[in-house]
């Protein structure tokens, strides 16, 4: 999101990282369980976004406005995830759902985005319905989705080098999220996110480096 005009225009090779092959995601935390989008996900999916949709997931998550709209429109989303997993050497991006652990009832959703092979490093999020919020979910779901990003290979994790999050920083119930997983503020950009209804505020964004993740733990590594 915060990438320079010659990054995109003018693309390197740099690490060059590439997926696990399979590539698939079923996490596990206290709580909860995040895992790639099955089709029978769509009904529940679609009548969450519709009960959420209003004063909720708007302004702040822009792709509620037109999305989801019919069940059809939810059911092609999932499709497109499960296709974004099933070809890992063209891997850039997957939207999760979160699901109770203990109810199986959907949550919300996560995942990772904006994949660049060139740092091995990927931008995460999250959602929570609106009947749902106040639990510590959103944290609980970002910090395995972390781990899920930077765990190697070898252990079931994507092996990418660094996470990054943004959000609007007029949006303070996500940025009370992100303060929560005690990860490095990087950016502040004054009036550089437009949200709609409310025009131009401030981006900001975290950062936390795979040697600065405990991937047992689901957790950031204290400084010393």
């Amino acid at each position: 999101m915060t990438h320079c005009n010659s990054e995109n225009n003018f693309p390197v090779e740099g690490l060059a990282w590439t997926a696990p092959n399979p590539l698939d995601c079923q996490l596990e935390s206290e709580r909860l369980i995040i895992r790639a989008y099955r089709l029978e996900d769509a009904q529940e999916f679609f009548e969450t976004v519709c009960e959420s949709r209003d004063n909720h997931l708007l302004p702040w998550m822009p792709w509620a406005k037109d999305n989801h709209r019919t069940l059809e429109s939810t059911t092609k989303y999932i499709c497109e995830q499960m296709l974004s997993l099933a070809n890992p050497a063209t891997f850039k991006e997957v939207g999760t759902g979160i699901f109770c652990k203990h109810t199986n009832r959907y949550l919300g959703g996560t995942g990772i985005h904006d994949v660049r092979t060139d740092t091995a490093s990927c931008e995460t999020g999250y959602w929570i319905r609106k009947d749902a919020i106040g639990n510590g979910y959103a944290r609980e779901a970002c910090a395995r989705t972390i781990t899920w990003a930077l765990a190697p290979q070898a252990q079931a994790g994507l092996g990418l080098n660094r996470v990054r999050i943004y959000c609007s920083g007029a949006n303070a119930p996500s940025v009370k999220t992100v303060e929560r997983l005690n990860i490095q503020k990087e950016v502040h950009q004054r009036n550089d996110y437009c949200i709609d209804t409310l025009g131009p505020t401030d981006r900001l964004g975290w950062g936390v480096m795979h040697d600065q993740w405990d991937c047992t733990n689901h957790c950031a590594i204290e400084s010393k």
